[in-house]
């Protein structure tokens, strides 16, 4: 159901605004709206204004945490699968001191980070430094020596389509006396050392140039380059040093992370309250402001407010409003909310789909699956998920939801005889010799129609419902006559055509094919007169009361989408004999054992995972397509209460 709201005006003191903010945020259970909005704005918007929050500098501290976190995540307590967040009070959370001793912590994190950065930045610079060097590894002669008093020694990267013959011949015929040496060489360049006269060096200068070559100069090195490089290879032992050191020192404040994950959480509450202060009109000594409550959590407002001078009242809903949406259901619909929230939110003023959905989807979704060894492992992992797992409220409901569903499966796997496909008897016949029948009361491989029959009934069923619910509407909302028009004559259509086939082709009664006749062509009728009342020419209106008689190939199509039930328990059941018959082919001994267990593990759980995704959409599909569109009016905004949204800690005094 769509829980009822109010929405609640409230006046008291600018001096109790902040505390009480947090006290309603305690309870979890108003969502402040815009007062701008309210009715009298305009009589007193000269007299007050909106309350200004500046969160500036709590955003920022909140940034700063937050890749505090991120930093020292390595290093923290690493969480398990069955951890669950940390419990702290609501008082706890609230603690201005939080976030101050927390920034200690982020400031000597940002530092060790800080001098980290610079360690390997200059890790990088040696590592271009002895890349620069490993070509003139050979070259004994050291860097810092560019000639003598009458020479000149020049270093010089030559591509290797440049040989050293042609250079010597060049030098030859320009009479340069040079002397070429090559060091090394690559797949690119050659790396040569070449000695002139003095009074030469220019020259052959520009006959390298003129080769395409690159000069080479190490400036401030002194030393053979072997020399260099192994000297730079200290340095970079020497700051990697320093960067474990640093790591330990990060390590040692990871066992602070509780500490900075808390203050995240204590900095991101204020931060709401602060933007929840803005949705304040406030004088100098006044302050006021509206918002929605759940019709059955006022107590809870009465209950934070009692403490404080101030005013509060409570008002329905107006015809024209539009209140945020909170659905309310039992422990079994609760689940299946997953599935409409993912689709839309019903809007306020309609009705809520889950009630009426879930059978259907708990129904279909085990007749799709259709494994009750697959829905036995859905069963146990959704439900033991949802109970053990810290996923959030989302997450629980859709585990939930599928741990219900395994139920169903479970239920018409053992119909279909199906665990883990023909397991039992495969195995039995192959490592035994003496095959084991499970029983079945369906067989879906051999048999299919029965399963289809059964398919096109839930189908047909779960058609007229969602027809029954649009008429529930119309008939809330004072229009009885439309839904005659609009939905009961479809009724007599589509449930006369029905009682015709089964009087005609099942049962044989000529009676009941004529009751279904004359049920169906009085339904038709009544279309045919009604369905163009909005027209003023009769023509029209008579013309599409005949067209309107069109939809009925809607209505087939939308039958025979229910086929997909059956195709896809087909689907699942193949797939896993497949997957045992692969298992025992290599018979019934040591390897065979081996390869049944291998090929059974990994093949069900695919065929598991698959199915049950193709199950969960396609099931999904059949309830936004033929069911929620018979009546569903979407639209609805998601209720959001002010309460404290932590991401690390969990509250636990916080009302719910």
């Amino acid at each position: 159901m769509i829980e009822k709201m109010e929405r609640v005006f409230l006046c008291g003191l600018a001096k109790d605004s902040e505390e009480i903010i947090s006290r309603l945020m305690k309870a979890g259970c108003v969502q402040l709206s815009d007062p701008a909005a309210m009715s009298g704005y305009e009589e007193i918007k000269d007299q007050v204004e909106l309350r200004a929050a500046d969160v500036y500098e709590k955003e920022q501290t909140l940034s700063r945490l937050g890749q505090c976190v991120k930093s020292l995540a390595p290093y923290g307590k690493k969480k398990g699968l069955l951890d669950k967040r940390r419990e702290v009070g609501f008082g706890e959370v609230l603690r201005q001191e939080a976030p101050k001793d927390a920034l200690e912590i982020c400031r000597k994190v940002e530092e060790l980070q800080k001098e980290t950065g610079a360690c390997k930045s200059r890790i990088s610079q040696e590592e271009f430094l002895q890349a620069s060097l490993a070509p003139w590894r050979e070259l004994d002669l050291p860097l810092e020596v560019t000639g003598t008093e009458s020479s000149r020694v020049l270093l010089a990267a030559v591509p290797v389509t440049v040989t050293v013959e042609e250079l010597e011949r060049q030098q030859q015929e320009q009479q340069l006396g040079a002397y070429y040496s090559v060091v090394s060489e690559d797949k690119d360049q050659r790396y040569i050392v070449a000695v002139a006269h003095k009074d030469n060096a220019a020259a052959l200068g520009e006959l390298l140039r003129q080769a395409g070559a690159t000069s080479i100069a190490f400036d401030g090195l002194s030393g053979t380059a072997s020399e260099n490089i192994a000297a730079s290879k200290e340095r970079v032992k020497a700051e990697e040093a320093s960067i474990q050191a640093l790591k330990d020192q990060l390590s040692a404040c990871g066992e602070r992370l509780p500490e900075v994950q808390l203050a995240w959480d204590s900095t991101q509450v204020s931060i709401d309250c602060g933007k929840a202060e803005q949705n304040l009109l406030q004088t100098q000594e006044t302050f006021v402001t509206q918002g929605w409550v759940p019709q059955r959590q006022k107590g809870k407002v009465e209950k934070a407010l009692s403490g404080y001078t101030c005013y509060f009242q409570f008002q329905e809903a107006g015809p024209d409003e539009d209140p945020p949406v909170l659905l309310k259901n039992n422990k079994f619909v609760e689940p299946f909310e997953a599935v409409t929230e993912m689709y839309a939110l019903p809007a306020p003023h309609s009705l809520d789909p889950n009630p009426f959905m879930a059978p259907f989807f708990f129904v279909f979704f085990g007749m799709m699956l259709s494994d009750a060894g697959y829905g036995l492992v859905l069963a146990i992992l959704g439900l033991w998920g949802a109970k053990n797992l810290d996923m959030g409220p989302g997450g629980k409901k859709l585990l939930k939801m599928l741990g219900y569903c395994g139920i169903s499966t479970v239920f018409w796997g053992a119909l279909y005889g199906s665990w883990f496909g023909d397991t039992i008897p495969k195995v039995t016949e192959v490592f035994f010799g003496n095959r084991v029948q499970v029983p079945m009361l369906l067989d879906p491989l051999t048999n299919p129609m029965p399963i289809l029959i059964m398919a096109f009934v839930v189908g047909y069923i779960h058609i007229l419902v969602g027809l029954g619910l649009k008429a529930y509407l119309m008939i809330r909302r004072g229009h009885s006559i439309d839904a005659l028009f609009d939905v009961g004559f479809w009724y007599f259509v589509l449930v006369g055509l029905v009682i015709f086939a089964g009087g005609q082709m099942v049962i044989g009664s000529a009676v009941m094919a004529s009751i279904g006749k004359w049920l169906a062509i009085a339904g038709a009728v009544g279309l045919v007169l009604t369905q163009g009342r909005d027209k003023k020419n009769p023509i029209m209106k008579l013309a599409n009361g005949v067209l309107s008689l069109y939809d009925i190939t809607g209505y087939f199509s939308d039958l025979l989408s229910y086929s997909r039930i059956m195709a896809l328990g087909l689907a699942t059941g193949v797939i896993a004999q497949v997957v045992n018959t692969m298992g025992t082919l290599p018979g019934a001994n040591i390897i065979g054992v081996v390869v049944f267990v291998a090929v059974f593990l990994l093949g069900h759980v695919l065929n598991l995972a698959i199915n049950a995704l193709g199950s969960y959409v396609h099931t999904s599909r059949l309830q936004y397509v033929e069911f929620f569109g018979k009546f569903f009016e979407g639209g609805g905004q998601p209720f959001r209460p002010l309460k404290a949204a932590t991401k690390y800690v969990s509250v636990i005094d916080q009302e719910e």
